[in-house]
């Protein structure tokens, strides 16, 4: 078993949020039609939902060329800042910054008197020196528990007794297999093997050198997703044979397209943890383009398995994503 299969890696935080960019107050956010200036709600980054007591909230905006002037930014955010609307500055950190793209995600601290209801902040840019990025003083002393909330998605956990995912679509799973392949199920399983819980499985029998494949898959969204802040795919797994985990883009003219990556089983659960780097660079069969022809429409999650025997898995998440992302 590879270290891929038996470390985790580490998470970074991250957490999506819709930002507006017009001089009025629209859905909870000020908004404003100067795009060096992006001025905010603070309940609408951090709802009370997110809140635990007057711990501080790490909410993540999102920039785009519709509510933010790049240019003056700076090719990495350098003159970015972000602050209170009377110029103190808070703690941010830059989780992704594409300048070509016009595509940005921006971690920022909500704490004190910013969690009390009506408050404002503002991203700008700016050639002073004083605010710049700062990770550790975003996270300090933000409790554990809260965290993965603010910073992953749940695909699936299994627990529902029905077979849909927990994204906004709650699309089903389905199997599919090669022409000299089969697969059972999926089914609804105890987790067993001191996992709590239910689990998903499929029995298959696809021979590689037939050659034989059969895949679990299900529908992300309604609309290609943008995965480029995706940190990691985690989630548990075990049985015979060699996995295969998939991203894919599926053309409405017909075709797929993906970017994968493959290892071997365990008889023993391990907890599988899949970053972009991670993915088998573009090559020929299968309709491999890797990641950076992928990674920004992603339409699919597929989870291949060859060889023969069962396949187990369990609570399968997305880390570096938000529900957001796949409404």
């Amino acid at each position: 078993m590879t270290s891929l299969t038996k470390i985790g890696c580490a998470l970074a935080w991250a957490l999506f949020i819709s930002a507006c960019g017009s001089d009025r107050v629209a859905g909870g956010s000020v908004e404003t039609e100067n795009l060096s200036v992006l001025v905010l709600s603070a309940d609408s980054v951090a709802p009370i939902a997110m809140r635990v007591g007057s711990f501080p909230v790490v909410a993540t905006v999102r920039l785009d060329s519709t509510n933010f002037d790049f240019d003056r930014a700076g090719v990495s955010g350098q003159n970015l800042v972000a602050e209170k609307l009377d110029g103190t500055p808070i703690p941010f950190a830059i989780r992704r910054w594409e300048a070509k793209d016009r595509w940005a995600r921006i971690q920022v601290r909500i704490e004190g008197e910013m969690l009390r209801m009506g408050s404002h902040f503002r991203l700008r840019s700016t050639s002073d020196t004083l605010g710049k990025p700062d990770s550790s003083a975003v996270w300090a002393r933000v409790p554990e528990s809260s965290r993965e909330q603010w910073i992953s998605v749940l695909v699936d956990d299994f627990e529902q007794g029905v077979l849909r995912t927990r994204l906004p679509i709650a699309a089903p799973w389905y199997v599919k297999q090669a022409d000299s392949a089969t697969i059972s199920g999926p089914a609804l399983v105890s987790a067993e093997g001191n996992r709590p819980g239910t689990a998903i499985r499929f029995d298959y029998n696809a021979p590689s050198a037939l050659p034989g494949y059969v895949l679990m898959g299900t529908t992300l969204a309604s609309h290609p997703v943008n995965f480029g802040s995706l940190d990691s795919i985690v989630f548990w797994a075990k049985g015979k044979g060699i996995l295969s985990v998939s991203l894919d883009h599926q053309a409405p003219e017909g075709g797929v397209t993906k970017t994968w990556m493959h290892n071997t089983l365990d008889s023993n659960y391990t907890r599988w943890c899949v970053r972009p780097k991670d993915f088998d660079p573009a090559g020929p069969g299968g309709g491999n383009l890797g990641w950076d022809s992928v990674h920004d429409s992603v339409t699919t999650l597929s989870i291949f398995a060859s060889g023969s025997g069962s396949v187990t898995l369990d609570d399968i998440r997305f880390f570096g994503m938000q529900a957001d992302d796949f409404r």
